[in-house]
């Protein structure tokens, strides 16, 4: 029985790939820019059957930027976070925190290999809950070198889209060849090369026709011309259905830094040491999974080991439905004696329903569990978390 449930999955999971010749990760145009930011929130009010109304929320902002060439990648993550609780004790108080952490990196590659030279640096700014005052920043400056490349190869997932819906409104009578889905690709990839040369108010004109020529030359056309229903498919798709990033490939880094500011100030003004490692799959046409393992150290007289690892898996139900997982296991080793250590792992499990290109609604459940080697100072047990919400897409 369970060996038939696991080849059934199997086959749901990959045959989208199996189905076709092309792969995601045969998309390797190293020129490419991307950027994303999401508002997304939450909040839970209680009152009744309790001594005191209760509440919890928060809201976080979700910002990513890459450029990706030949010479060079450039990358740009932010995140912040705000939340807010309330318990049901009587006289229970407010409390707020607020955290916020971005980092930049420019990757620099020795000709037209996949050896780079790198610097970096990250800023982070946090209020805990039930504190007082803010932490001092954290602002750390990192150089480094690495080996690998990572490229976006969600041009082809939205060419696959496009090519499986103009077949279902029998617009088109086959798939296209593994060129025909390059070329078509090449052109979703370059809409604002297309913007830059015929203006943001004719340029789609002229981005729609040079598809349309992908398709005529092809020979998958059913009719002479894609005609009007064919141009308003890839308008709807390309405007109004959400895409979540299909990256491949792999990369290593190292490098070494210097803490200007570090949020409680035993280790300000001191070098640091940093590696990571990040790999990327699009399992099939719809599965993408992600591993980022990242590893810090501030060189001071008594040495903390920090270790992330986050594995992340997206699978699209649907044109309009998305079901995110991610397990992190965030590990604080310190070498000072008499330290605990502190193993954190988060799981989490959500659906998003795009009711547009930009808003989505939300359900996601989190597990999370500290071990910190100290009995009954409640934290002891999983804790759960069920939050339901909206998250929309600035751009």
């Amino acid at each position: 029985m369970f060996k038939q449930f696991f080849i059934g999955l199997l086959v749901v999971l990959f045959l989208p790939a199996s189905a076709m010749a092309i792969s995601l990760t045969d998309y390797v145009i190293p020129e490419s820019f991307s950027k994303d930011l999401y508002l997304n929130g939450s909040f839970n009010f209680s009152d009744g059957n309790q001594p005191s109304d209760s509440y919890n929320g928060f809201a976080a902002a979700n910002f990513q930027s890459r450029y990706s060439s030949i010479p060079r990648v450039w990358s740009l993550k932010a995140d912040g976070l705000y939340e807010i609780e309330k318990g049901s004790e009587l006289n229970a108080s407010k409390e707020y925190g607020h955290n916020f952490f971005a980092s930049t990196t420019l990757d620099n590659y020795y000709q037209e290999t996949k050896v780079f030279g790198y610097g970096g640096a990250d800023f982070g700014y946090r209020k805990s809950r039930g504190t007082d005052s803010a932490d001092d920043p954290f602002v750390q400056a990192i150089v480094g070198a690495g080996y690998g490349r990572v490229y976006d190869a969600t041009p082809l997932a939205q060419a696959l889209r496009i090519v499986d819906d103009l077949r279902e409104y029998k617009v088109l009578s086959r798939r296209l060849s593994d060129a025909g889905y390059m070329k078509l690709a090449q052109i979703i990839d370059k809409e604002d090369e297309y913007e830059s040369k015929y203006s943001m108010e004719e340029y789609k004109k002229y981005w729609y026709e040079d598809m349309a020529t992908v398709f005529k030359e092809d020979g998958v056309l059913i009719l002479p011309e894609l005609g009007a229903l064919g141009v308003i498919r890839i308008q709807e798709i390309l405007e109004e259905e959400r895409f979540s990033t299909r990256n491949h490939g792999w990369l290593v880094r190292a490098g070494i830094g210097y803490v200007f500011s570090n949020y409680l100030d035993e280790t300000d003004e001191d070098p640091s040491l940093s590696a990571a490692f990040e790999y990327y799959l699009p399992i099939s046409y719809k599965l993408q999974f992600n591993e980022v393992l990242q590893y810090s150290t501030i060189l001071a007289d008594d040495l903390t080991h920090n270790i992330t690892n986050t594995l992340s898996a997206t699978y699209e139900l649907s044109n309009q439905i998305d079901w995110e997982n991610s397990y992190i296991l965030s590990m604080t080793l310190p070498s000072e004696s008499g330290v605990n250590d502190q193993v954190v792992n988060t799981f989490s499990s959500g659906f998003y329903y795009y009711l547009t290109n930009s808003l989505s609604a939300s359900a996601t459940l989190s597990l999370s569990h500290l071990e910190d080697d100290i009995d009954d100072n409640g934290n002891d047990d999983i804790e759960t978390r069920l939050f339901l919400g909206m998250r929309y897409r600035l751009f």
